[in-house]
């Protein structure tokens, strides 16, 4: 039998970390009410939101202070083991956020995962002020993300690809449409449930990597008709 291509995206901020890095930065270093409220409400766009954060972190957060910041932080103790799964079975996986490089690059360098994907938002810093630079934001989608999830999995993955989505949180909603297999938790997994996506509710990677070995075992890595659908319709018309 042969063994199917698996494409696994997993987000980041609350799912490989314990909390989310990029809302806990501002909300200690910099500004965020009523900004994120606002940005719920419709009143701001997700892109000026960004922004606004980023200008509001003062001097003293270079990003050698982001860098340790971030290496502080916890992580879902079972990632690495994950990942190291993965790599045993063949599959590939990518992070996929819509936070940025300054403190994911560093925990994930900390976890000592080599040959992982990232894609996620840049945030530039001049020398006295940062600046976020969206290199995947997209018209197309009126998700909640300045860069669409979404459209790194239609872009990366292979058209015959079993593709398995990993996610906790708002900017998750529009990828877990358009996967096979989706692993939720939080607010995905009341979005998941809402709208009758079908999905696995987890709160660690153990629980992912038990449930991926059942599926494998199992022979029920298989695509999503609804998403298969999806990701036809998106193809046809970008």
């Amino acid at each position: 039998m042969t063994k199917p291509k698996v494409h696994i995206f997993t987000d980041f901020d609350g799912t490989i970390t314990q909390v989310d890095l990029g809302d806990d930065l501002f909300k200690q270093f910099g500004a965020f009410e009523p900004y994120h409220e606002q940005l719920l409400a419709g009143e701001l766009g997700i892109a000026e939101y960004w922004q606004i954060l980023a200008r509001s972190l003062p001097p003293e957060v270079t990003p050698d202070f982001i860098r340790q910041y971030a290496e502080s932080q916890h992580t879902d103790a079972y990632f690495r083991d994950f990942y190291l799964y993965c790599q045993e079975e063949g599959f590939e996986l990518s992070v996929v956020s819509d936070g940025f490089d300054l403190y994911i690059k560093p925990v994930l360098e900390k976890l000592n995962v080599e040959n992982i994907k990232i894609f996620c938002n840049n945030l530039i810093y001049d020398g006295e002020k940062y600046a976020p630079h969206f290199p995947r934001a997209s018209e197309s989608c009126n998700c909640l993300a300045a860069s669409c999830k979404r459209n790194v999995i239609l872009s990366t993955a292979e058209p015959d690809a079993i593709i398995v989505y990993i996610g906790d949180g708002y900017s998750d909603f529009c990828p877990a449409e358009y996967a096979d297999i989706v692993f939720a938790k939080k607010k995905l997994a009341a979005y998941c449930f809402s709208n009758r996506i079908p999905h696995h509710s987890f709160h660690t990677f153990f629980e992912v990597k038990q449930i991926m070995r059942k599926l494998v075992r199992e022979n029920r890595l298989k695509p999503r008709h609804q998403a298969f659908l999806k990701r036809k319709s998106a193809f046809e018309t970008e």
